[in-house]
């Protein structure tokens, strides 16, 4: 029998569900479920994975198991395989424990088939803890069905996700093309922006949802650590120099601004000390300086001052990391208890009669939300006019300063561009908090600050405001 569409699905270990769940989706499309084949890869399961989808194929003819005899270690090679067996003239992909809406294969098919396109593109929804959500809005598109004959007709189709399983490939585009699934990291991406590229008619039908997407907390795709994220860089550096020999640099914005905010995105999301941040930004800071050669700008104007801050820094990127704390912070909508791993910089500046200059600065690190006493050596300056401290750069804080202790008189602190809140300590809403050092300094040698510095979330910002209002 000839099938309309071979459905690829690579399995591991799901002997569970795979059957009442995934097949079950596939067996109840408004489609003639005989119309479809399903050919399951096997990943040399661990469990009985195996004998539970042998036993479904003996009595279903259009199900066709493949066990292969090394393990692959992802998705991908067992996709690539399946690409191969496949029967019929068009193409879907499914994840091993996500479900096809009921008339996701019948809509799809009927669309390709009509349109007589290369591809045709939905939408899906992210389920987590059972709770859904479209995952996108495509605010670019003016119609629910939006037709191109090549992408250079409409690039925004390159800024849709690259999940093949919201999509219906032309068998034959793929063969001819050599469409491959990569190991790893972004397994999807080449897949389907290679496909967006080569296409020769694409659909999109914006709100149509195919697949309902499970997140899976545990899966290597949320464990967001150093050596995921370095996978991450070295994959879209791969990326570039594909899209470097290629492609047209006028498609660098669509193709690369929503997956430089995922790269971002993810970076935002993972817990790294200091050392481990400093390796990724190293290895980012390698993809971003490419990526400025070709003038690529994000839309997010928080991410290209970071963008701005990754490709002029350099290791350990301390500024970088200041400017990641900041982002974080606010993206978290609190403070990050994290923030506390990373060592700050408190500076004095010393203006010997030519007003204040980098060149006459000295830096001391300290702990967030601890009593530190930095110590300045001041010997070396003669004449000494004024002295600013500038306890903290890129945070709105709260700020006490014990006691200032020098060789000279006492010493005080003035705060010079606080909140005026009439509170006990300093409060600066500016990223750029500033002290002036009161009293005689003549014949000063040294100088001791005794402070305590605490991040101000988004609540106790909102409430100064409120407050101020």
């Amino acid at each position: 029998m000839k099938y309309k569409i071979s459905i690829i699905i690579p399995v591991y270990n799901a002997a569970e569900y795979i059957v009442e769940k995934t097949l079950k989706s596939i067996e109840n499309q408004t489609m003639d479920f005989n119309n479809i084949e399903v050919v399951l890869v096997n990943d040399c399961s661990s469990d009985n994975t195996e004998e539970v989808i042998n036993n479904y194929a003996s009595t279903h003819e259009n199900i066709l198991p493949i066990h292969l005899r090394k393990n692959a270690g992802g998705p991908a090679i067992p996709r690539n395989i399946g690409i191969t067996y496949a029967n019929a003239d068009y193409l879907m992909f499914l994840d091993q424990d996500d479900v096809f809406r009921p008339n996701a294969c019948e809509t799809l098919y009927n669309k390709i088939h009509e349109e007589q396109v290369d591809m045709v593109c939905g939408n899906h929804v992210m389920v987590n803890n059972g709770n859904s959500h479209l995952c996108f809005n495509f605010k670019w598109a003016q119609k629910d069905e939006i037709k191109i004959d090549k992408i250079e007709d409409n690039p925004n189709f390159l800024t849709m996700g690259v999940a093949a399983w919201s999509k219906i490939f032309k068998r034959e585009f793929v063969i001819e093309n050599n469409l491959k699934f990569t190991e790893g990291v972004g397994e999807d991406i080449f897949f389907s922006i290679r496909g967006l590229l080569n296409a020769k008619g694409i659909i999109l039908l914006k709100n149509f949802v195919v697949v309902e997407y499970n997140v899976r907390n545990e899966s290597l795709s949320h464990q967001i650590n150093k050596e995921y994220m370095i996978e991450f860089a070295e994959f879209y550096l791969k990326f570039y120099e594909y899209c470097d020999k290629y492609v047209d640099s006028k498609l660098y914005p669509p193709l690369f601004n929503s997956r430089m905010n995922n790269i971002l995105s993810a970076l935002f999301y993972s817990d790294l000390y200091f050392d481990e941040l400093s390796e990724v930004l190293l290895k980012i800071q390698e993809l971003f300086i490419k990526l400025n050669d070709k003038s690529f700008i994000f839309y997010d104007k928080k991410y290209q001052l970071f963008f701005n801050s990754i490709i002029t820094d350099e290791f350990p990127f301390e500024n970088s990391i200041m400017n990641y704390s900041s982002i974080k912070n606010f993206r978290e909508g609190k403070t990050d208890k994290g923030i506390k791993y990373l060592k700050q910089s408190g500076k004095i500046y010393i203006d010997t009669g030519n007003g204040y200059s980098e060149k006459d600065s000295i830096t001391s690190e300290y702990m967030i939300s601890e009593l530190n006493t930095l110590f300045f050596d001041l010997s070396k300056y003669n004449n000494i006019k004024r002295i600013r401290f500038d306890p903290i750069s890129w945070f709105f804080i709260k700020c006490k300063i014990e006691n200032i202790e020098s060789n000279v008189d006492e010493l005080n602190a003035l705060a010079t561009n606080p909140l005026d809140t009439h509170l006990e300590d300093d409060i600066f809403l500016t990223i750029d908090s500033q002290y002036e050092i009161i009293g005689d300094l003549s014949n000063i040698d040294y100088i001791k600050i005794k402070f305590k510095v605490d991040l101000l979330d988004n609540a106790q910002i909102t409430s100064l405001i409120k407050k101020i209002k």
